[in-house]
């Protein structure tokens, strides 16, 4: 067996267990968001509960049939069915299908996910920057003593006090993601900092824009995307509140109401989508994570940087010091 058919097995199995846990990821998550909205304490009772006009034994009858429909093994299982046909149900509480509902509130969701975490993620890199790559000290108290104040703030009152002075909700969001990543932004940069092949590129005297690109982008580019999906995973824990509180009609705002209304059908449309998006985030991550450094700055299988990156012998390696 040659080398290139070793590559591919090892790339065919690395698919196929990605496809299996997506799969698995997709299905468990929306089991557990059934069973949890389904055993919740007062999912029996609905706005038919308190009508007077409705006989006793007519409100028997609805939840006795609400009761069969909703059995969760069987319900599950129809659901999951269905939407594979792109037919989430009907929503309990706004009674017009969850497909409609999702397509309405998508888009307003979508950019302020988008510049939260796009602009999370660069705050939070610069920060990170600030306190690793000056070797200041008072940089670097700056920059963790920013990033715990607003770590300190909740998400809802950072993104009211914007909505109340009307600025754009997106840049409450970035500020919400900011010390989320941080953390991790600066670890990762500092490791960075510290590897080899960075420390000969820059005796190479070569320019700050490839150093950042070669040696510091493409070797995190794997961290990166994975903590890109968890940033994403956050901004929408965190658009949930926002949306509420600031009546924005987003996603967000619908899982409040669907989960104050045990709206099941909706959360469990909701809960699929979201898990589908976090799982391919998540395999996405786990894919570039695989790769390693080679001497253009191209990811190759492994993890590390080769001997390519200055010190193969060549005349672009660093002249002995």
């Amino acid at each position: 067996m040659t080398p290139d058919d070793g590559r591919a097995r090892a790339l065919l199995r690395r698919l196929s267990h990605s496809l299996l846990s997506l799969v698995l990821a997709v299905l468990g998550g929306g089991f557990i968001a059934a069973a949890l909205v389904r055993y919740s304490p007062g999912f029996e009772i609905d706005e038919n509960s308190w009508n007077p006009q409705i006989s006793a034994q007519t409100l028997a009858a609805i939840h006795a049939r609400r009761e069969y429909e909703n059995q969760l093994p069987r319900f599950y299982v129809r659901y999951v069915a269905a939407a594979l046909h792109g037919d989430f149900g009907d929503s309990d509480s706004f009674h017009v299908p969850v497909t409609g509902l999702l397509r309405q509130r998508a888009g307003v969701t979508v950019r302020l996910i988008f510049w939260g975490v796009t602009g999370g993620m660069l705050l939070g890199g610069w920060l990170a920057w600030l306190a690793v790559w000056p070797r200041q000290s008072g940089f670097e108290i700056a920059a963790v003593s920013v990033s715990g104040l607003l770590l300190a703030l909740p998400p809802a009152v950072l993104a009211l006090a914007f909505f109340l002075k009307g600025a754009p909700l997106g840049i409450a969001v970035a500020l919400a993601i900011l010390p989320r990543v941080f953390g991790t932004l600066r670890a990762l940069w500092s490791d960075l900092y510290r590897s080899g092949a960075l420390l000969a590129a820059r005796a190479r005297g070569m320019s700050p824009a490839v150093l950042a690109w070669r040696y510091v982008i493409c070797p995190a580019a794997g961290q990166l995307v994975a903590l890109g999906g968890v940033a994403l995973v956050l901004a929408f824990g965190v658009l949930i509140p926002i949306e509420a509180i600031c009546d924005v009609p987003g996603i967000g705002q619908l899982t409040w109401h669907a989960a104050v209304a045990r709206d099941l059908p909706l959360l469990c449309g909701l809960a699929l989508i979201i898990t589908l998006v976090v799982a391919l985030v998540a395999a996405i991550g786990e894919m570039t994570e695989g790769g390693e450094m080679t001497e253009g700055g191209e990811m190759t299988e492994g993890g590390e940087m080769t001997e390519g990156a200055g010190f193969d012998g060549s005349e672009n390696s660093p002249e002995p010091v």
